[in-house]
């Protein structure tokens, strides 16, 4: 056997090398054959480092949707100082933000204002020659004097639609699908959480299955404080997930959980789904919780 000098501690010393010690085999990580990466997963950095690794420049992936999106109201402004009636344009750029995590190009298609019913109609039908897959309006879908999104979209041929959905936040949101076509439509409640929410639930899953991304599987936490609501309805609820010393997962659903209020929206860090067909949830029950701004896939 042969003998090297080997460096430790800063002191020179003999010691046996043992056949093969340090010496990496080929095919001991990945075999010839083996997979890489499953057919839909969402892709992330880890992959990419074990496919550069690997030497695999090229793999066929799924077509980013192209979301287009639209605000709508007279209210709604863009401008950095506005009046007490007005409310800053914070849907659009809430939106935009999440395009990475859950893979879709982000088009601005700006303020839709009260008179533009028109605008909007000639919009889908762009959509029906463009390469935009998916329009997403926020506000004007409720049944309100200027609330023109439903009944715009349903002038259209659809193979798929529905208004209104026993939930807490975003009961009026909506969905439409072209007949015959890959476009649809989502419209969204104009208050700011009913609209992350709804995104959340409703254009997230949508997303995933056109992507073929396997669905979403729910964080189980346990619940740290009661909490109490219309038994019919389910609520997405704002809330504070944290660790216990002694590892498990525990939920606080945060006070103030009217949609138009974000301060807890911006102290949460997920969000909790309390089912309906339940009305009372007490301290210690197991409650199902998605990330805000990632989906929960693998």
């Amino acid at each position: 056997m042969k003998k090297f000098i080997v460096i430790s501690k800063d002191l020179k010393k003999e010691e046996k090398v043992n056949k093969h010690q340090h010496v990496r085999f080929l095919g001991s990580d990945y075999k010839k054959n083996d997979v890489i990466i499953k057919k839909g997963v969402i892709i992330h950095s880890n992959h990419i480092l074990a496919l550069k690794t690997l030497g695999i420049k090229k793999i066929k992936v799924k077509k980013k949707p192209n979301v287009l999106f639209f605000s709508t109201g007279n209210e709604i402004s863009n401008s950095e100082n506005i009046p007490a009636w007005k409310v800053r344009n914070s849907n659009g750029p809430y939106i935009k933000s999440l395009n990475e995590n859950f893979l879709f190009n982000f088009v601005n298609g700006g303020i839709l204002r009260d008179n533009h019913s028109l605008i909007f109609k000639n919009q889908i039908k762009k959509m029906l020659r463009s390469k935009i897959d998916i329009i997403i309006t926020s506000g004007a879908i409720s049944a309100g004097k200027f609330d023109f999104i439903p009944s715009i979209i349903k002038t259209f041929k659809l193979s798929n639609y529905f208004k209104g959905v026993e939930i807490k936040p975003g009961k009026p949101v909506l969905f439409a699908k072209i007949k015959g076509r890959h476009k649809v439509l989502f419209g969204l409640p104009g208050n700011p959480i009913s609209t992350a929410a709804c995104y959340r639930f409703f254009v997230n899953p949508y997303l995933l299955n056109i992507l073929g991304v396997e669905p979403e599987k729910p964080i189980k936490a346990v619940l740290k404080n009661n909490y109490i609501k219309k038994k019919h309805m389910t609520h997405f609820v704002k809330a504070k997930l944290n660790t216990s010393n002694s590892g498990t997962l525990h939920l606080e659903a945060l006070k103030g959980q009217e949609s138009f209020k974000i301060k807890p929206f911006a102290r949460s860090n997920i969000w909790a789904v309390f089912p309906a067909g339940k009305q009372s949830f007490k301290k210690g029950d197991m409650i199902d919780c998605f990330f805000p701004d990632h989906p929960n896939t693998i």
